[in-house]
């Protein structure tokens, strides 16, 4: 047989393999691998990112599962979870020492004549523009991995408010450091973004609800008021449609905000002080649940809360109803890990940032 023929052999052999159908893997069995996760709130987590397509085969599955028992109870505590009522109930007694300790909350007086909020008289505390330099540090777009490029700045900011008496309360009644706060709300979740800065989702607005960083928008021109839809008549919180353009004359589109909401009047490390406590309650038993509503007063208004958590962090956290002193009374909620506000599943990566697909 002579060369010429093998070398021709050869090739012809190479492109068959080349251009043969490749045998899929069978699919994995699902429901066998979800049932053999004790965590409720991360079954949900991974049967949601399997059937949107985020999680494709076993390798991905267990990468998930390793990443997210890497990020969760820090602390190391142990014991069967409470129940979803007796988390919240117990959320809402250790968020009651906050009244009255918003040392930095000001006297905010609502325009309602095409804008929100008229100017403010009195003197802004310090903490207020900390926190809006911070914000200003973050790209508005969703899923950018940046938090780590910001550590300096972080915990330049978390040192601003350390002594602060809400921040103070909030690591005292549940045992935890500053370092602790610093990851529940600047960790896989992006919460600080997410809820301080506000942040893009295409040509909408998600989170975004802090009333400080809307009146420096509104009052640049960058954010604008839409129509009101609940609470118009209670001063300390707006629930309603907004426009915001993140970058002013720059070259991102105006963003809309159907339906947001946020108390009036607080400071940011409140917001950071009733997060922190209702996630590291939530921790108890190994167990942070996706989702939990709970009541809380702050600055002499109570209100029904939404947390929403990502990666045992902090992902989202707002006003949702209640008013006065009698606030939504529930048994629990579900856990859930759609956000309400209609920011889609997402996926930790490697490095611990917040992944969009």
């Amino acid at each position: 047989m002579n060369r010429t023929f093998i070398r021709f052999a050869v090739v012809l052999l190479t492109l068959v393999v080349a251009i043969a159908p490749v045998r899929a893997d069978p699919a994995p069995a699902w429901n066998e691998l979800l049932e053999q996760v004790d965590d409720a709130g991360l079954r949900t987590t991974l049967a949601n990112s399997i059937t949107i397509g985020l999680i494709t085969d076993r390798a991905e599955f267990e990468a998930t599962i390793a990443r997210s028992h890497r990020r969760t109870d820090r602390t190391g505590r142990t014991g069967a979870p409470p129940s979803r009522g007796g988390v919240s109930d117990e959320i809402g007694r250790r968020c009651a020492g906050l009244a009255g300790k918003d040392v930095d909350a000001i006297k905010v007086t609502i325009d309602g004549r095409g804008r929100l909020f008229a100017p403010l008289a009195a003197r802004l505390p310090s903490s207020y523009q900390a926190a809006v330099a911070l914000a200003a540090r973050f790209d508005p777009k969703v899923g950018t991995p940046e938090l780590k490029d910001h550590e300096r700045e972080i915990d330049a900011y978390l040192a601003t408010i350390a002594d602060d008496p809400v921040i103070k309360h909030a690591l005292a009644v549940t045992g935890t450091r500053l370092d602790d706060l610093k990851a529940n709300w600047f960790g896989a979740g992006a919460g600080f973004e997410h809820v301080i800065c506000g942040e893009m989702k295409k040509t909408s607005v998600s989170g975004y609800h802090w009333w400080f960083k809307f009146y420096t928008d509104e009052t640049a021109g960058r954010a604008r008021l839409g129509q009101n839809i609940d609470h118009a008549g209670d001063t300390g919180i707006f629930t309603g449609r907004f426009t915001w353009d993140p970058d002013g004359n720059g070259p991102l589109p105006m963003l809309v905000k159907s339906k947001g909401g946020f108390t009036i009047g607080n400071s940011a490390q409140v917001l950071l002080a009733l997060g922190h406590i209702a996630i590291e309650t939530a921790r108890k038993g190994n167990n942070v649940p996706s989702a939990v509503q709970f009541n809380a007063n702050i600055n002499g208004r109570a209100y029904t809360w939404q947390l929403y958590t990502l990666g045992g962090t902090i992902r989202s956290l707002y006003p949702i109803c209640g008013s006065g002193d009698s606030a939504h009374s529930f048994d629990g909620v579900d856990a859930v890990y759609y956000d309400l506000e209609e920011d889609g599943l997402r996926a930790l990566g490697a490095d611990g940032s917040l992944t969009v697909h």
